[in-house]
């Protein structure tokens, strides 16, 4: 009776070796990352962009938004939204500020300003102007 368990443990064995015998190590590459790469990945995971996929913003532009009294509120900058993510290109869009005095809270190269929808902020003159 202890020849059973044997011969079932050996078929196991085998077959799972025919099962792997594919497998290529060198695909794994390497299990450790440089700075570099760890914060790209970081970044991504984070909705953020990376470095070198940041475009710089001259004109900051809302086009409207939503506020949700069970979720989190939406805000459309320079035709992209920030559903999945509260930048767009260099543009931080504070969630919280959506919708309070009708308005949306950015910070764009260290400057705040608050902008209705229909409104462009441009970043060099610092003039608003009221698209509607």
């Amino acid at each position: 009776m202890q020849v059973k368990p044997v011969i079932l443990g050996l078929v196991l064995f085998f077959g799972c070796n025919i099962i792997y015998a594919d497998y290529d190590v060198a695909k794994l590459q390497n299990l450790f990352t440089d700075k570099k790469q760890r914060a790209e990945i970081d970044a991504a995971r984070s909705g953020l962009q990376t470095p070198q996929e940041l475009k710089k913003t001259k004109n900051v532009s809302v086009l409207g938004y939503v506020t949700r009294t069970d979720g989190k509120s939406v805000a459309w900058v320079n035709n992209k939204n920030t559903l999945d993510k509260t930048r767009v290109d260099n543009i931080k869009i504070h969630q919280a500020s959506i919708g309070i005095n009708k308005k949306v809270g950015l910070t764009v190269d260290g400057k705040n300003v608050n902008l209705k929808p229909g409104e462009t902020w441009s970043l060099s003159t610092g003039k608003l102007k009221d698209n509607f």
